[in-house]
């Protein structure tokens, strides 16, 4: 009882922030039983927020080797290998949790994320079918066995299993409409607008499923609203960047690519650059170095407070693009950069108009969209995802229109998502000097 009561001590002064505290009675717990489960648990989880993964890998295996049980412990493991870019070790972590305890929620949004980047998990589908077996009522376990399921080319079982999801109704879920995107992929567009018919039916005010069924049927709509992406991405924003490094998400360095390529043939850096879309900021850190200035606008005040977060920017606005494009700046940015924002607008036009009035002469813009390629077909389409692809006639065709030249264009795999590489292109636009007209 008095070793239990000193762990207590141990956890009690760890959660508050004493580590120093923290680490005597974690010793204290371990000289008198070195193979104490909990007491090497912790200890490992304390060596991890000293800065020392690799010692808490090794402690906490040892007390899973004590106490192959604890899914806490296995849970915590997969977060630290995950975090230490071991994600197939993390993925095992994280399947042996749900082994032992089939309803460990954290466990399952792990495995979830992780999934979604994926391109093998022939170990983990076996799993999933024996505890969907098991244990029939397990909706988490539905949702990855289907998306598994499709990860490993069965579309027809994958499709039935995500509609065995929706029958756990929209309350079981953080995001109501995923199920339906990925349905649309599948082929099961009837039953993915049913669903979100039922959601909106349901919550007459979630402008997130309002938006996803107008995209999953098809409706013509010029852009994503406002208030959609605001809300969308302010839900999103505290796993954003963990998410997108599952999908392999390449578009940041790609577009910063550009800008290197650029700063080099200049003699000194760009006086102000202004990120557009900047998100969390992930493009931010990769062009900082090339220039005077950095401002960075969003949407999404949650997404902007993990931008702030970085300390690269000198500016952070939170607002809708062309009307921060067209409002009284007390500059003019000599380079613009546009990651993955301009796939929540279809119509560019406004968007090139505004951009153009607050270039510089001789001013940039390097920007990343979702690639359309179908030259017979429409300008561009919006996806049952809920974002746009453009084609490249498009975008020159409404750069020029707005006065700016269409300098360059490449294309590119954005992100590898739901098992399949995303295309998209990656352009330059220029605004002609004056000298040039």
């Amino acid at each position: 009882m008095q070793l239990e009561a000193r762990l207590q001590e141990g956890i009690t002064a760890h959660r508050s922030g004493n580590l120093e505290a923290a680490l005597a009675a974690y010793k204290d717990v371990l000289t008198d039983n070195p193979d104490h489960p909990d007491g090497l648990h912790f200890l490992g989880l304390l060596h991890f927020d000293a800065g020392k993964p690799e010692n808490a890998i090794i402690l906490i295996r040892k007390s899973l080797e004590q106490n192959p049980k604890n899914a806490a412990a296995c849970n915590n493991l997969g977060n630290i290998l995950k975090l230490s870019d071991r994600s197939d070790e993390a993925l095992e972590a994280y399947v042996r949790a749900v082994e032992i305890e089939p309803r460990h929620q954290e466990a399952w949004k792990n495995i979830s994320v992780m999934l979604e980047g994926a391109t093998n998990n022939d170990d983990l589908l076996p799993i999933l079918r024996e505890i969907v077996r098991l244990d029939p009522d397990n909706a988490n376990a539905w949702h990855n066995f289907g998306l598994s399921l499709m990860l490993a080319g069965h579309r027809e079982e994958a499709a039935d299993a995500l509609e065995r999801c929706l029958e756990f109704g929209a309350e079981a879920w953080s995001d109501p409409v995923w199920h339906a995107r990925v349905l649309c992929a599948l082929g099961r567009q009837e039953r993915a607008v049913e669903h979100l018919e039922a959601v909106v039916a349901a919550d007459p005010d979630n402008k997130v499923a309002r938006y996803q069924l107008a995209a999953v049927r098809g409706d013509e709509l010029d852009q994503a609203p406002e208030d959609y992406v605001r809300e969308h991405f302010d839900g999103f924003s505290d796993s954003f960047d963990d998410v997108l490094k599952n999908l392999d998400y390449r578009a940041p360095e790609l577009v910063a690519g550009e800008v290197v390529k650029l700063a080099a043939l200049r003699a000194a850096p760009f006086r102000d650059i202004v990120d557009l879309g900047c998100g969390t900021g992930l493009c931010g850190p990769l062009i900082r170095r090339y220039c005077d200035k950095l401002t960075g606008i969003d949407l999404s005040p949650g997404m902007l407070r993990k931008a702030a977060a970085l300390n690269v920017y000198d500016f952070l606005v939170e607002g809708e693009l062309v009307g921060f494009l067209t409002s009284d700046l007390p500059t003019h940015f000599d380079l613009a950069v546009c990651v993955d924002t301009l796939c929540y607008l279809g119509n560019l036009q406004p968007f090139m108009e505004a951009l153009c009035s607050a270039l510089a002469p001789g001013g940039i813009l390097i920007a990343s969209v979702e690639h359309l390629d179908d030259p017979s077909g429409p300008d561009y389409r919006v996806d049952p995802t809920g974002r746009y692809a453009h084609t490249p006639a498009y975008l020159r065709r409404s750069a020029e229109a707005a006065g700016l030249d269409y300098t360059k264009e490449k294309t590119v795999v954005l992100r590898r998502e739901l098992g399949k590489d995303v295309h998209g292109l990656i352009f330059e636009l220029r605004k002609p000097d004056s000298d040039d007209r």
